[in-house]
């Protein structure tokens, strides 16, 4: 049996594991742009224009209804949830207008 040549694995194995060149840096954005990015729910591979983010638990029912009211109107859950909420922010305004305002003055 022939032994095999593998005089050419070391030169392969060090151009797949060199590395590619440079990266281009990160755009980096402003405070004010990140939050108009954020607005848009497009944060995904922006540096710094990340979503704030809560660990919900609903009860069967509920998480129930948030699925298929999403699913029927083409959102994602996390799309429906704040469209469900900034419906009622704008209902209750005054209240939370109220709220902020006792908040600040403690």
């Amino acid at each position: 049996m022939a032994k095999k040549d593998f005089t050419q694995v070391d030169s392969v194995i060090a151009q797949v594991t060199a590395p590619q060149g440079a990266k281009k840096p990160r755009k980096e954005y402003t405070e004010q742009e990140a939050r108009e990015i954020a607005e848009t729910m497009k944060t995904s591979g922006r540096k710094g224009c990340g979503m704030p983010r809560i660990n919900l638990a609903f009860r069967p029912a509920v998480y129930d209804y948030i699925v298929t009211m999403a699913r029927v109107r083409g959102e994602t859950l996390t799309e429906f949830c704040n469209l469900v909420l900034s419906e009622h922010m704008e209902q209750h305004k005054e209240l939370y207008e109220k709220a902020i305002e006792f908040r600040n003055s403690l």
